[in-house]
């Protein structure tokens, strides 16, 4: 399991069937810093599936492109998918 302490996150797209203020609590409960954008501080970006632009399939999300942006720069960001997050939940209710 990825340890969030410390980490500033962001969250991208929808990640059902959590609330984002679900997704938000658990990140803050173990003592992720969350944030609304990518900035020089992004450690961790978390993409649902519901990240993409409906109406330009192959463009991601402007939180998505600027975390890669970064990467693409030299800036370590861990970008975990919906299924790789959900996994670190279930991990982490034993």
């Amino acid at each position: 399991m990825i340890d969030v302490a410390g980490k500033v996150v962001v969250v991208t797209g929808s990640l059902r069937p959590m609330t984002r203020q679900d997704v938000i609590s658990f990140l803050e409960d173990r003592g992720a810093i969350v944030q609304n954008y990518v900035s020089a501080r992004t450690d961790i970006l978390i993409a649902g599936h519901k990240q993409l632009n409906l109406f330009e399939p192959d463009k991601r999300s402007q939180k998505y492109e600027a975390a890669t942006s970064r990467i693409a720069e030299g800036q370590a960001i861990t970008i975990l998918s919906e299924e790789e997050f959900f996994n670190m939940v279930k991990k982490s209710q034993f």
